[in-house]
């Protein structure tokens, strides 16, 4: 008779290409991970990977069994779940650990996530922050700006966020400016970070360098430094969903729009959540 687990072994091996990789999204040993194999294809009675010195080719047949299990697999993981949570906690609301940037928490997760019957314990923090709590099971998903090849995690993208020059409604600026980036470098720089984090990719984007300029105030959040900026403190690259208001308002202009830089976002999750109606409930929200 064939074990369920001999299956999910075979999705993985699938997946990942190697039996070590596999094993580690799974927190299996390599050799239990090795056996289930074994035992599936003496089951099949034919090889469903060919060995490769660091890679697991899929035979024919490997590819056929695939095709067949995974809708199956999934539909059976996401039932199990289900049933896990309704039985667990009969009349409470399911929790989910989310992690984000406070800002695009604040300025779109809120906004997607408030209506769906779900619990939140919310994680703030930078991206490799967020990662390394994924990785340590400290949050169940996480909205990231940094895609990382990592064993066991896997990535959905979100949106793609537009970051503008941000500067106070009183500086003026000449129409017809010819030396764009000569002009920046005189001005005061608020910036997120020392290595100028999101100032850098704009340069790079736009002037094929790196910024050679040093920020006036380092201000480890987007929201303050939009504060700074109304306040005349400074310039600075920001997203569009945080200043659409403040630029309604009249509090902040917009720069050489024409220059505008795109990041994509992510939401990521382990994939042995993959099935979770609650992680999965989230992730669609940016569907609709």
């Amino acid at each position: 008779m064939i074990d369920f687990e001999w299956y999910r072994s075979f999705i993985g091996i699938y997946k990942h290409g190697s039996v070590s990789a596999a094993a580690k999204a799974r927190f299996m040993t390599q050799p239990a991970m090795s056996q289930h194999l074994a035992a599936l294809e003496s089951e099949v009675g034919e090889p469903l990977f060919t060995r490769a010195p660091r890679k697991m080719v899929p035979t024919d047949k490997g590819k056929e069994l695939y095709t067949k299990l995974v809708p199956l697999i999934e539909n059976l993981e996401s039932t199990t779940q289900e049933i896990k949570q309704t039985s667990n906690h009969p009349s409470e609301m399911p929790l989910v650990k989310l992690g984000s940037p406070v800002e695009f928490f604040t300025g779109r997760v809120l906004e997607k996530v408030r209506s769906l019957d779900i619990r939140y314990l919310v994680h703030f923090g930078t991206a490799p922050t967020l990662l390394n709590q994924m990785i340590n099971e400290e949050v169940d998903l996480i909205m990231t700006p940094q895609k990382q090849t990592v064993t066991g995690i896997e990535y959905t993208h979100l949106e793609v966020e537009t970051f503008v020059i941000v500067a106070p409604m009183n500086m003026r600026v000449e129409k017809e400016l010819e030396d764009i980036e000569g002009w920046l470098k005189e001005q005061a720089w608020l910036s997120y970070g020392l290595d100028l984090p999101i100032i850098r990719r704009y340069w790079r984007e736009h002037f094929n360098k790196r910024p050679d300029v040093k920020a006036k105030h380092i201000i480890p959040n987007l929201q303050s430094i939009l504060k700074a900026i109304v306040r005349g403190m400074g310039i600075s690259v920001l997203p569009l969903y945080l200043i659409e208001e403040a630029v309604e308002e009249g509090k902040v202009q917009i720069l050489f729009p024409e220059t505008s830089v795109e990041n994509a976002l992510y939401a990521a999750y382990r994939i042995d959540q993959r099935e979770d109606p609650n992680i999965k409930s989230i992730v669609q929200q940016w569907k609709k």
